[in-house]
């Protein structure tokens, strides 16, 4: 295997990893006062907003960001610069279209809260997205994860004064989500030396058409990746009610804890992926990166679920605490989702993004189809089981359409032992007795150092070097 390759994703992982870690804890912690603090219809009115910048941004943006990232890890210097300016320019247009369509709904539906506050996150969410992508580009790992902790201690800081102190509800957290995108994006835009990068004599038409032949493709998978990933939560709201979707989407909130693992491994995968994309141990690398993914998910899988069953009634306020019974299912959802990002990420690498958009379109239809039709029969394991076998099926159809561009030869024995395990751990979560619960947590910490001692070890030792 390529020992560079394999350098660099460990490297950058930890990079990501301790930014993620602390950002993840520190919004665990914060979850008393807000469910202390808002009603059910409260969070999930807010819960809906969030999830609509979500499907919006895309098609706003026509992921011309995606595309940029992509780009600049093989253009020259004068390119950057065209790129960089072509997509800031673009973005301001893309702000005024945003505040008059947001404006306008308004105007027609008065069951629109907040719009000023609502246009605020978009626009917010937007330039952080853009100037975290410019620090991946530069491979400014450490200033990307500074950026991500800043972003946390900020909105959580805010979050505090605004439903504690000033009493606020939905436009207290919209507020702090506002104040912290821009506070993070500004130390990136100073540190990164944004500005001097962006010129208006720069903006380039040819670069701009590249830019968008090839991200265009990727509005619609992202779209539909939405639908697989967050239509529940319109499901939801449309049969059961907003307070319903208030405690799915904080039970969903203890996901966190496993997926910060995910979102951390993806942005480290994706670089190495790219630059390994013509190395001839690629199959080698890939396969040892999934299986060494599938040990840490799987194996976190156990030791996540009976750490929520142990810790929901601590942080919780009752109102929102019969979401640990859908805890087993949304949690399964998100190792699905992981796997699925993995071989994903293929698509981005060898710049096929059209291929992406048929395994989107089928789990989207899946988790509606699952969710909206057996509502009324599970409730909210209808949302939750429909979001989790779209991810399954995703994962199985994108790895056997990749096999024409990387092979990865899963070790079946981990995968099967792993499964058995977490089975174990689902029927032990839902036993009424905190004794046996904490016994689940202790089985699973044992197995998951046990089948992950060599990777363990491995980022210790790269760290003592460090």
């Amino acid at each position: 295997m390529n020992h560079s390759a394999s350098k660099r994703l460990v490297t950058g992982t930890i990079v990501y990893m301790i930014g993620n870690l602390l950002s993840k804890v520190l919004q665990m912690l914060i979850l008393p006062i807000i469910t202390a603090t808002l009603t059910t219809v409260e969070y999930g009115y807010y819960d809906i907003v969030v999830t609509t910048i979500n499907l919006v941004t895309p098609i706003a943006t026509l992921q011309i960001v995606e595309g940029m990232f992509r780009f600049m890890f093989s253009e020259s210097e004068d390119e950057k610069r065209k790129t960089i300016s072509t997509v800031t320019y673009f973005l301001l247009f893309t702000f005024v279209i945003l505040g008059t369509g947001i404006w306008s709904i308004s105007i027609l539906w008065d069951k629109v809260q907040y719009p000023f506050f609502i246009y605020l996150n978009y626009v917010s969410a937007i330039v952080f997205a853009y100037t975290q992508k410019l620090a991946r580009c530069q491979q400014k790992n450490k200033e990307f994860a500074i950026s991500g902790v800043l972003n946390t201690i900020v909105m959580l800081g805010v979050q505090a004064l605004t439903l504690i102190v000033f009493r606020m509800s939905v436009e207290g957290m919209l507020i702090a989500n506002f104040v912290s995108y821009i506070v993070a994006s500004l130390y990136l835009f100073f540190f990164l030396k944004i500005r001097d990068t962006i010129k208006l004599k720069y903006v380039n038409f040819n670069t701009f058409k590249e830019l968008f032949k090839y991200s265009i493709p990727l509005v619609p998978n992202s779209m539909c990746w939405w639908l697989v990933a967050s239509s529940d939560r319109y499901v939801i709201t449309l049969f059961l009610g907003a307070a319903a979707n208030g405690i799915y989407a904080i039970a969903g909130k203890f996901a966190q804890l496993l997926t910060f693992v995910t979102s951390v491994f993806q942005l480290a995968w994706q670089e190495s992926a790219i630059l390994e994309a013509n190395s001839e141990e690629r199959d080698r690398f890939y396969t040892t990166t999934f299986n060494t993914y599938m040990k840490l998910l799987m194996g976190g899988y156990i030791v996540v679920l009976p750490f929520i069953r142990l810790i929901m009634p601590i942080l919780l306020d009752p109102s929102y605490q019969a979401g640990y019974l859908y805890n087993p299912v949304i949690l399964l959802g998100a190792v699905f989702s992981a796997f699925s990002q993995f071989y994903g990420s293929a698509y981005l690498v060898f710049k096929k993004t059209g291929g992406a958009f048929s395994t989107t379109v089928v789990a989207a239809i899946i988790n509606i189809a699952v969710g909206a039709g057996l509502i009324h029969k599970l409730g909210l394991f209808a949302p939750a089981l429909g979001t989790t076998v779209s991810f399954g099926v995703q994962w199985i159809l994108r790895a056997r359409q990749m096999k024409d561009y990387f092979k990865v030869k899963i070790d079946k024995k981990a995968l099967m032992f792993l499964s058995t395990i977490m089975i174990i751990i689902i029927i032990l979560y839902y036993m009424q007795n905190f004794w046996i619960h904490v016994a689940a947590f202790l089985l699973g910490l044992v197995i998951f150092l046990f089948t992950n001692k060599n990777i363990i070890l491995g980022y210790v030792k790269k760290i003592v070097k460090k």
